[in-house]
């Protein structure tokens, strides 16, 4: 099953601070996190504007290596490589832009495709919360 939903939310961050949250591959990044698990967290490759980093989480155990892109100013977008759930090729893409107020607007688009049931427990859930948990997941960390 293949969900897509599209979120926004409004930040004091500047995009680029948005765009450093996103990519901080330190070993912090975990704790920075809050659904992240530490003993998931791998990092196997880091360049100036890609890499490729395992993330998981403990509850519920997924596991997913992503590709994150940020070489496009003010976007960085994950693509599933591998996953215990989730089909590669699935993806989230965040874009952070100034607002006309002053405060930044970021747009984020969320498709996943399931691949087994823990995956199509996990796409259906978001289907109907997704948009309203990961704006304020987002808004929080």
């Amino acid at each position: 099953m293949r969900t897509k939903f599209e979120f926004d939310f409004v930040t004091t961050a500047t995009p680029d601070q948005v765009i450093e949250l996103m990519t901080d591959f330190s070993p912090n990044r975990p704790h920075r996190w809050p659904a992240s698990s530490v003993k998931a967290y791998e990092v196997y490759r880091l360049g100036e504007t890609e890499a490729d980093i395992r993330e998981g989480q403990d509850f519920p155990k997924l596991w997913a290596t992503w590709h994150y892109d940020w070489s496009t100013a003010g976007t960085v977008t994950l693509t599933v490589v591998a996953s215990d759930a989730m089909a590669a090729g699935s993806f989230m893409t965040l874009t952070a832009t100034p607002t006309a107020e002053g405060g930044r607007s970021v747009h984020g688009v969320w498709e996943q495709t399931s691949k087994n049931l823990t995956g199509l427990m996990g796409v259906t859930t978001m289907r109907f919360i997704g948009p309203r948990f990961l704006s304020s997941y987002y808004k929080k960390v």
